[in-house]
């Protein structure tokens, strides 16, 4: 063992610390480094820590006595494993952690969002848990569905308190005192039998971390999951709760109403800065404190901060914007008494309803006249002024801080961060830089809101993940210092990455980490290439980008992501950071570890990073112009509802394959498509354009009864969402030849083809035989060939890889359909094998090309290949649409592949005369236990195809609308 891993050892506890640095000074010796400066060290930190050590002692002892007691009756508790179903609004950070805490515990977790009564009913019965937990849910648990299972609803409030704003009103009431309660679901909300329950101070907290968002995180959630351990427990072991019973003297909650906003207004006039900061505190992060009167239109207020550092003079009236600092403003509050808060962040109620820095939010004008009143990077800010990034030097320690709102980092905030960071390196007598991100959040990555409020999104989200790497750049660069990343809060995405710059990791047992970006349909860049392999392997670090699950510390530390769990909780990290800095920076120890450090840098280690970074950034500059990317941005920003749970939720603790809802998915991009109908007129009409509706014209020849009722159902869908839609219908009788007839379908195309109207052209299929399909659908002109059937279209397919249907390139709405449906629940393709059976011109074939071109290996069969078995057992995808029922049995399927089902077979019983409609792939129990994502039939592909016929419609539609516009404003 080397000197370094012998003096990088845990530290359980304090006399943890001691037996550490004993070894350390052990180490040293037996590696002929010791000097008297070394032990005279060693000797100051042993008479330290050895006072803590005699006061410990008899606690200690208790503690391994109650440990030694709990851990065997947890394991006869535990001998059940439960079935447990979480129903929650979203994953948040407190579903997040009940999940990991229960998986840890043995238990087989599942996850879904709380969509609908109906929703939740039809989860339950199709998953069949022994009980039913709801760590953040708002809607009303159905009768049927907690008098079917047992429901434990996470209430944010003590033993008696209910309602909907329990946070809300503890924090503007200043309680000393709050909890959390596991109680049953009840018809009476939050007023069923108590399961378990856990109090929290707030006595002594600092006004700066008495908001609603930071206590929910710290307290909250913390005392839930302690809560639910012990619901789940006395669950087991069927021991009753205790029923609510306001008579009991300790009971202190009460009902309390919802809270509006008329009843925390701020009083601008009257209302001192403490109070002011305290009412804003209280609405923080959701809905946020709604004033009226500052600037004219109602606008949230987030983010508040005591200012004291500035000296206010007593004659300044209430109301008075004095200054700007880091997108925050300083407003003037309580006239004539030298009062003012700072405000960080705004929302317009209408209609830019997204959260900004503040800066962002305000008129332009009025913000040109706020002088910028800054301060230095050494300005600790704590309930005296808002500074989000400082630093604190101890001894040869160095703590920066950089504590961003939610975690988010914008392109500005990278820049000063960055400043920072040079400013601290230009100090000469310190040895060690800790990063210490914020109390509630290490940092979340890229800042989503800025970007989604920027002029030009595709230019923002590019300066923004530059300016995030320049700093991790710069962390990596400091050669002749040890960093440490010490992760008091939670961290996402690039934040995560960031942290693993630094030389360790060290973090709290309760934070939870996201290291993934496939979710926002993003590749990831921060040089995640680079360090995430290095720390955890390739493999790992392939598993956990595209997995896209939470890790608990506790299994980061166990996968060497991170370092070490040095404590509990965020409020004892620091100090023990700092404990084990001191150690790292005894001189034998840390010149060695500089050593080490300078022996890697040089020209090889930075062409190296320069590589990871120009490679993460071209797959960055593809993603940021991508849909997938846009549209989950937008959904994120504005916090659009899911239409279904998400696909990397979903799959937790599921042992059978998820179910695709195609229907769902098909209504949500339907009121999509209507949104967006009204959009573009509105812009047709601010050019001065007439507004109009989009076209789709609809050919059908011969009276296919099939055909008929097709076109009827996609003519009558089009109308219902707002187009004008044409049908022609053309008898293959009515013509004397079939040049003659062909002759007509020409002529009709040709007209549709010049009528400014139809922006869309659909030639419905199959057509006789006698007539060439080819040259009919080649007359479409491309502009309008929504189908995608034109010879140009289906070469297209070959060159474009990810941009779904533009003005003069569309796919055929079978092929986007399942495009959609693989994108929409993340599938991965570059890599994949797939094996399409079924070889149709208008499916299999475009399907083909289109997943060739965007990295898969692709295997078409029909239903004459030979070994057809061996090619789809193969396959890590499997699509098949050769319309033959049940062709494809279930125990050819490869465990965990993607069944996609779009061939449908109509039959009936000769005896019941019942109709039953089958896709090409056998639907036994196998088929669910061995697949891990299935389309069903009906249900599945079907929906997908006509409405992506509209949205091919629409494509066309707003393309030649915005040719108009802008001859328009050329004129």
């Amino acid at each position: 063992m080397s000197l370094i891993q012998k003096c990088h050892s845990t530290i359980p506890r304090t006399n943890g610390l001691l037996r550490h640095i004993q070894k350390c000074s052990s180490a040293t010796n037996q590696s002929n480094f010791s000097t008297n400066a070394v032990h005279e060290h060693l000797s100051k930190l042993i008479q330290q820590h050895q006072q803590d050590r005699i006061n410990s002692q008899h606690v200690t002892n208790a503690h391994q006595l109650e440990d030694t007691i709990n851990r065997s009756e947890q394991q006869q508790r535990l001998i059940k494993k439960l079935r447990i179903l979480l129903l929650s609004n979203t994953h948040n950070s407190m579903s997040q952690a009940v999940y990991l805490m229960l998986t840890q515990m043995g238990h087989n977790v599942m996850i879904e969002m709380a969509l609908s009564s109906s929703q939740m009913e039809q989860v339950a019965a199709e998953l069949n848990p022994d009980l039913i937990i709801c760590p953040f849910l708002t809607k009303v648990v159905p009768e049927n569905l907690f008098r079917k299972v047992k429901t434990l609803i996470v209430h944010p409030g003590i033993v008696g308190d209910r309602g909907i704003h329990s946070l809300d009103w503890a924090l503007l009431e200043e309680q000393k005192e709050w909890g959390v309660t596991i109680m049953e679901a009840d018809k009476e909300m939050d007023a069923g039998p108590i399961y378990a329950t856990q109090n929290f101070s707030l006595a002594n907290l600092p006004l700066s971390q008495l908001t609603k968002s930071k206590v929910y995180r710290n307290q909250v959630i913390p005392a839930a999951l302690q809560s639910i351990n012990r619901a789940v427990r006395n669950f087991i072991e069927q021991i009753e709760p205790t029923p609510l019973d306001y008579s009991n003297p300790t009971v202190r909650g009460t009902l309390k109403p919802t809270m509006k906003q008329s009843q925390c207004t701020i009083n601008w006039e009257e209302d001192d800065a403490r109070t002011i900061v305290r009412k804003i505190s209280s609405r923080d992060s959701n809905p946020g404190l709604l004033d009226n009167s500052l600037f004219g239109c109602g606008m949230y207020l987030y983010g508040a901060h005591i200012e004291k550092l500035i000296k206010v003079p007593s004659n300044t009236p209430s109301k008075q914007l004095l200054g700007q600092r880091d997108g925050a403003i300083l407003i003037s509050c309580q006239g004539g008494n030298g009062e003012a808060v700072w405000i960080t962040h705004m929302k317009r109620v209408r209609p830019y309803n997204i959260k900004l820095p503040a800066t962002r939010v305000i008129d332009p004008d009025q913000l040109s006249t706020l002088p910028i009143l800054s301060v230095s990077f050494n300005t600790v800010p704590t309930d005296v002024t808002f500074n989000e990034i400082y630093y604190e030097k101890k001894n040869d320690i160095i703590f920066l801080h950089f504590d961003f709102y939610n975690g988010a980092m914008s392109t500005t905030q990278c820049q000063r961060l960055l400043q920072a960071l040079n400013e601290i390196e230009q100090i000469n007598n310190f040895k060690i830089l800790v990063l210490c991100g914020g109390r509630s959040y290490f940092s979340n990555g890229i800042h989503l809101n800025v970007i989604e409020a920027a002029e030009d999104k595709y230019i923002e989200s590019y300066a923004n993940i530059n300016a995030l790497n320049d700093v991790i750049l710069k962390i990596m660069s400091m050669k002749n210092k040890i960093t440490i990343s010490a992760l008091q809060g939670n961290a996402g995405a690039g934040g995560v990455m960031m942290s693993l710059a630094a030389d360790y990791v060290y973090a709290n047992s309760e934070v939870v980490l996201n290291p993934h970006y496939r979710t926002m349909g993003l590749f990831g860049s921060e040089y995640w290439t680079y360090n995430l392999s290095r720390r955890i392997g390739f493999d790992n670090a392939r598993q956990i980008t595209e997995a896209c699950e939470p890790l608990s510390a506790q299994k980061a530390e166990e996968i060497h992501l991170i370092d070490r769990i040095l404590c509990q909780s965020s409020d004892e990290l620091l100090t023990k950071v700092e404990m084990m800095a001191h150690l790292l920076t005894i001189d034998v120890i840390y010149d060695n570890l500089i050593k080490k450090k300078k022996e890697e840098d040089g020209p090889l280690f930075y062409d190296k990073l320069a590589a990871c970074r120009s490679t993460e950034l071209a797959k960055m500059a593809e993603n940021f112009r991508n849909s997938s990317y846009n549209l989950a941005r937008h959904s994120f920003v504005y916090k659009t509802p899911p239409v279904i749970t998400p696909w990397h939720i979903k799959k937790l603790g599921r042992e059978t394959a998820i179910r695709v809802n195609g229907k769902e998915i098909a209504k949500h991009i339907q009121t999509n498509i209507s949104q967006k109908i009204k959009s573009l007129q509105s812009h047709a009409i601010e050019a001065g354009l007439t507004p109009r509706s989009p076209g789709l014209a609809c050919l059908i020849v011969g009276n296919r009864r099939d055909s008929l009722l097709y076109v009827q159902k996609k003519n009558s869908l089009a109308s219902s969402f707002g187009f004008l839609t044409q049908v022609v219908h053309i008898n293959d009788n009515q013509s004397s030849s079939i040049d003659e007839l062909e002759a007509v379908i020409l002529q009709q195309i040709n007209q549709w083809n010049n009528d400014p109207l139809i922006d869309g052209i659909v030639v419905q299929l199959p057509l006789p035989e006698q007539l060439d399909r080819r040259r009919i659908l080649d007359t479409i002109c491309l502009e309008k060939d929504v189908d995608g059937l034109h010879s140009l279209q289906l070469a297209d397919l070959c060159i474009s890889s990810t941009s779904p249907s533009s003005s003069t390139s569309f796919i055929p709405c079978t092929v986007r359909g399942i495009l959609h449906l693989l994108e929409f629940y993340h599938v991965k393709l570059p890599g994949k094998v797939v094996c399409i059976v079924g070889a149709s011109k208008t499916v299999g074939l475009p399907l083909a090309l289109a997943l060739s071109s965007r990295g898969c290996t692709v295997t078409i069969c029909t239903v004459q290949t030979n070994h057809l078995q061996e090619k789809v057992e193969r396959a890590d995808i499997l699509i098949a649409s050769a319309g033959v029922a049940n062709l494809v049995k279930a125990d050819w399927i490869r465990p965990g592949a993607v069944v996609i089902d779009a061939g449908i077979t109509v039959m009936e019983n000769e005896l019941t005369k019942q109709i039953t409609v089958c896709g090409d792939v056998e639907k036994t129990d196998n088929l669910w236990k061995r697949a891990s994502l299935i389309t069903p039939v009906p249900g599945g592909v079907g929906p997908m195809t006509v409405v992506m016929l509209l949205q091919n419609t629409l494509d066309a539609y707003k393309a030649r609308l915005t040719q108009e516009i802008l001859k328009t404003t050329q004129k």
